[in-house]
């Protein structure tokens, strides 16, 4: 049973990526992964709360490995990066690197913190 929650977790994860990455590209201007970038870091803050909060067992599954698996992507990451380095956009993909990172480390740590506050765990 485990694994439904998993799979159901994981199609919204990905229906929600897609509509979310679809509406930012229409809004994006000068080549730069703005909808990539959004969607990882507040994955890794989704991500954050709910390890915060302890969810475990199947609530684990279905938002934690399920949707927030779907929801962010390194390989999407990764493409995005290369494309950047080979059209010879140095700066832009430091910064999309480097944002991606440290955006994404800071907000998971704001998250797991908040999630922590909320349960008293903190």
């Amino acid at each position: 049973m485990s694994w439904f929650f998993l799979c159901i977790g994981g199609a919204c994860g990905a229906v929600t990526r897609y509509k979310i990455g679809e509406f930012l590209l229409r809004h994006a201007k000068d080549g730069f992964p703005l909808g990539a970038l959004c969607i990882n870091v507040s994955g890794a803050m989704l991500l954050g709360v709910i390890s915060g909060l302890d969810f475990t067992g199947s609530p684990y599954l279905l938002m934690g490995d399920g949707f927030c698996g779907a929801f962010t992507t390194f390989s999407t990451f990764s493409v995005e990066s290369v494309k950047l380095l080979k059209s010879g956009n140095i700066k832009k993909s430091t910064l999309f690197i480097g944002a991606s990172v440290i955006l994404g480390l800071t907000l998971f740590l704001s998250g797991y913190t908040a999630g922590k506050l909320f349960t008293g765990a903190w």
